[in-house]
């Protein structure tokens, strides 16, 4: 059931939360205790833990404190003050410890069952200093697959532009914004970054030899490689599910059309065939259809079709402008931008066509929306603060959260498998 808007915003979308959604679990850190003589570390620690938690969407992250559950350490919870977590309506409960591993950091974590006191995981992640908080995303990653029995997002990466440099260059960095790293040097203008199916290829545009073209980086041996320079545009790449190929818009005969080709620009097959242009593809996490945006019907509106370019159908029908669809892991949701009031933000659709939801409002332009590796949360860039910047919210607009330091122009994030 939805929640209708309180103002007639724009009466063709829903605008609100779904109603009835799973009920989050009660979950709290009773500490992580500093047995490496570095209490700034164990901060920091905490602090990665608990917001990765509160992130997954799946926890609801309580204060032990103020539940009156005193734990007085350094050693392991009782049974007793376990339990006593469970009068409180815990379902579950963390400890954690960081020590020393010679020159390295050791993290052990343990979750109890809040109503028996049981042991339900007992971890320990390794690395050095520099890698704490690569050990709290494990240590949150580790407590949603023992709740879920699914992979949790906190050790997943977003991939973005940004014009640090005076140039538009490819960065990487953690999904909450942290360990920004620059990937490119073309000097140029980079643009629509794609992951591959298995997180360690990006495919890219780049200006960098005066034509928008479209190239390959493996992010674990730094090698680079041109896919596509054909004449004219070579853009919007988007990987298949199982890896094995991309589709990508190309102008090489006119008028910019979809293909589907091999990470190395081979075995190219042509999917769309029309007098407007067809960019912007998004593959079915069942590897069966592809969303893509075209002009098709007077003004950008998005289309399904099969892999092979058949039964084509079109999905968006209200508004003059929808457009950059990216189909959710999940397969339930497709995210795109829509042109609302002059502005453009961010909305979400069945792939049938049904239940048009608008998630964004406010000042500046949303754009550029990709879902993350659990279909819970949308990134996406946002003029709303004047620079361009990188934002995360969850799936229904919630808990709208900036993640880029507004120190330069942000956009195009892509988030990692």
């Amino acid at each position: 059931m939805l929640m209708a808007a309180a103002a007639p915003v724009h009466a063709e979308y829903y605008l609100g939360v779904i109603q009835g959604e799973a009920k989050k679990i009660p979950i709290a850190v009773l500490a992580v205790v500093d047995e490496a003589g570095a209490p700034a570390l164990r901060d920091e620690v905490l602090g990665v833990l608990q917001a990765d938690l509160r992130r997954s969407q799946i926890f609801d992250v309580l204060d032990p404190k103020k539940l009156d559950i005193i734990y007085l350490g350094p050693q392991e919870p009782s049974v007793e003050l376990v339990k006593r977590g469970g009068t409180f309506g815990l379902t579950g409960v963390v400890w954690a410890s960081l020590q020393r591993n010679g020159t390295s950091l050791r993290l052990k974590g343990k979750v109890y069952d809040a109503a028996s006191g049981t042991i339900l995981a007992s971890v320990q992640f390794n690395g050095g200093a520099d890698s704490v908080r690569r050990l709290a995303h494990s240590l949150a990653d580790e407590i949603v697959a023992r709740y879920t029995g699914e992979k949790g997002i906190a050790r997943s990466r977003i991939a973005y532009v940004a014009d640090k440099t005076g140039n538009k260059e490819l960065y990487v960095m953690d999904y909450d914004g942290k360990n920004a790293l620059k990937v490119t040097a073309d000097r140029s203008i980079c643009l629509s970054p794609a992951w591959s199916a298995d997180g360690k290829i990006l495919a890219y545009v780049s200006y960098r030899d005066k034509n928008p073209d479209l190239f390959g980086l493996d992010l674990g041996t730094g090698k680079r490689w041109k896919i596509s320079g054909a004449e004219g545009l070579n853009i919007s790449p988007a990987w298949s599910p199982d890896g094995k190929r991309l589709a990508v818009a190309l102008s090489k005969d006119g008028g910019a059309e979809i293909y589907t080709m091999t990470r190395e620009g081979r075995d190219l097959e042509r999917l769309t065939f029309g007098i407007s242009d067809n960019v912007a593809p998004s593959w079915a996490p069942n590897n069966r259809e592809i969303v893509f945006n075209s002009g098709r019907a007077g003004s950008p509106q998005l289309y399904i079709m099969g892999v092979d370019g058949t039964n084509v159908r079109r999905v968006t029908f209200e508004g003059n402008y929808n457009a950059s669809p990216n189909w959710s892991p999940r397969g339930d949701r497709i995210v795109f931008v829509s042109q609302v009031g002059g502005l453009f933000k961010i909305a979400t659709i069945n792939p049938d066509g049904s239940e048009p939801r608008l998630l964004s409002s406010g000042p500046g332009n949303d754009e550029n929306p990709s879902w993350s590796p659990s279909g819970r949360q949308i990134v996406f860039s946002s003029t709303r603060g004047g620079r361009s910047n990188i934002y995360i919210m969850n799936a229904d607009g919630t808990d709208l959260e900036r993640i880029t330091p507004n120190d330069a122009n942000y956009s195009s994030p892509a988030w990692s498998p």
